[in-house]
């Protein structure tokens, strides 16, 4: 018997019911909470009596069942098919759950010649500045041995300091593990120029804004979970709204699951970065790889602010 099939068997055995509140529908609600209830209360039993619950599998397959019963009639009055629910749950259980290699998310520069270089290396420098605030400026090292700045130095913006300053790594992770930064695009100028459909949808303002949004509202959620130090795990609800904010960009095709992943691979470095108050990032989104490497000394260059006249700006 098919989802469908049962759907239709089921219809045939609807009640009718003398009070106006059918007409809203409210008893089939109402009789799926009923319902989900003694499916608890089953639990219940079990729990209680153990092996001497011996009907405990018929029992709750009977529940289950008056369940799916009360499930069908609310979908029928409403002229949804079962299988509709069943394959649209199934898609958005895959999304979430579906363990995806972060190696399978396309490369979406890889048709275009504005791309992310297949592996480099960024460096974070803190400093405090002429007001008495921390900042951080971001270095590209490139491979032809010159040194771009990324921007403008970042403060934490906060009258508490958060370490907000070092949100950068959040941008490069989004080029390691996913493929995508518009953000970073925009500072390495390397926004598919040539390309005038793709630069306005993909590059320019809105994709920018998207991902600023993205990269604060998990800070904000991470402050609340000890910055993620000992999570595994994102809430469903926290991977719905980033995927909300991506809808029509290219991005869109990733997966809840490799989200999840990205955000998590991409703290662990953050707070390698923020122990040493600083250092330098290996990305590579060839390999899926965000990885920290070492803080350089007093002797090294880019470390003394007097050195910078040998850093280019973008």
């Amino acid at each position: 018997m098919t989802l469908n099939e049962y759907q239709k068997t089921a219809s045939s055995t609807l009640q009718s019911y003398n009070s106006k509140d059918q007409e809203n529908f409210f008893l089939g609600f109402l009789g799926l909470a009923g319902e989900a209830g003694s499916v608890l209360t089953t639990l219940k039993k079990l729990i209680r009596d153990g092996k001497g619950f011996d009907s405990y599998r018929d029992k709750l397959t009977d529940e289950l069942g008056d369940v799916l019963w009360y499930i069908s009639a609310i979908a029928s009055h409403h002229n949804i098919e079962l299988e509709e629910i069943a394959v649209r749950n199934l898609d958005k259980v895959k999304d979430r759950f579906d363990i995806i290699d972060l190696k399978s998310i396309p490369r979406f520069d890889e048709k275009y010649i504005e791309q992310f270089p297949d592996e480099f290396v960024v460096e974070f420098i803190e400093n405090i500045n002429e007001n008495g605030i921390l900042e951080v400026k971001m270095i590209w090292e490139k491979s032809d041995g010159n040194f771009v700045q990324l921007g403008d130095p970042l403060t934490d913006n906060s009258s508490v300091p958060n370490d907000y300053r070092f949100h950068d790594i959040f941008h490069l992770g989004h080029i390691a593990f996913l493929g995508w930064s518009p953000v970073m695009r925009h500072l390495m100028k390397l926004k598919r120029k040539r390309h005038p459909l793709v630069l306005d949808a993909q590059d320019r303002g809105r994709p920018q804004v998207a991902e600023e949004a993205i990269t604060l509202i998990v800070y904000n959620y991470a402050t609340k979970n000890k910055m993620l130090k000992e999570s595994d795990r994102i809430d469903t609800e926290l991977l719905n709204t980033i995927k909300q904010l991506v809808v029509n960009l290219e991005v869109s095709s990733v997966s809840s699951y490799q989200w999840e992943q990205a955000i998590i691979q991409s703290y662990k470095v953050f707070h390698q970065i923020v122990e040493n108050k600083g250092g330098r990032i290996c990305v590579s989104p060839k390999e899926r790889k965000l990885e920290f490497l070492e803080k350089k000394t007093k002797n090294d260059t880019l470390y003394c602010p007097e050195q910078t006249k040998k850093v280019n700006c973008l």
